[in-house]
């Protein structure tokens, strides 16, 4: 029969292993979260470094595959330095991450050591994608059916069941490049200007990171 102390201990022990398991994050073979049956890797907080968060990366019997910065707790959104290594532990690649995005040249090395031809990215063109579907969707104030409900209100009359109205929601929450079909022109006016004028919610991407999205909402 075990001793108290003995118990104690196994007891720390287990739930200092539970709370381990707790902080990981179970990834598939792109590095995107999955359920731990599935898992290839698991990511789990290395700490800080300044206003950044430090994770690493490890396939399932414990190589190391990457390790950097984030730019959240959750390790969702890399930002800063990052290193990849090969299985055998050598370094594969390495160079920086912004709000999610490779950015600059990256360094990139076969499996025997030897200089690869470097990788340049552009984050600048990604900064102007237009996304119909992201995690988190825009939202009007009250949601859809207010927005409906205003321009209803506004325009003085029932709007055509045609009409529909397109239009991008910018990562501050403005509104821009709106485009109003199935409606004559001073009705078309009167709905952009209600859908321009509220101050939206802005979407945003699986690290919750603002994008622009494009909306299409009917106005029936």
């Amino acid at each position: 029969m075990r001793s108290l102390p003995a118990l104690l201990a196994l007891g720390l022990l287990i739930t200092g292993h539970s709370e381990l398991h707790a902080q990981r994050t179970w990834l598939d073979q792109v590095l995107a979260p999955t359920d731990r049956t599935k898992a290839v890797y698991y990511r789990e907080p290395a700490g800080r470094s300044g206003d950044l968060y430090m994770g690493r990366i490890h396939s399932l019997d414990g190589r190391l595959k990457a390790e950097g910065t984030y730019a959240d707790a959750a390790l969702m959104v890399p930002h800063g330095r990052f290193a990849f290594y090969h299985p055998d532990g050598k370094l594969e690649s390495t160079g920086d991450y912004v709000n999610g995005n490779k950015s600059g040249v990256w360094q990139r090395f076969d499996r025997w050591g030897g200089e690869l031809a470097e990788k340049v990215y552009d984050t600048k063109a990604l900064e102007n994608i237009e996304y119909t579907l992201v995690k988190t969707m825009p939202r009007y104030p009250g949601g859809e059916k207010e927005m409906v409900r205003a321009v209803r209100e506004k325009v003085g009359r029932k709007v055509s069941s045609d009409a529909l109205a397109s239009f991008v929601v910018e990562k501050d929450g403005r509104v821009s490049d709106v485009k109003v079909s199935g409606a004559d022109d001073r009705t078309a006016e009167t709905i952009a200007g209600v859908i321009s004028s509220a101050n939206w919610s802005a979407g945003q991407n699986d690290g919750g990171v603002p994008v622009r999205v494009r909306m299409s909402v009917p106005l029936k």
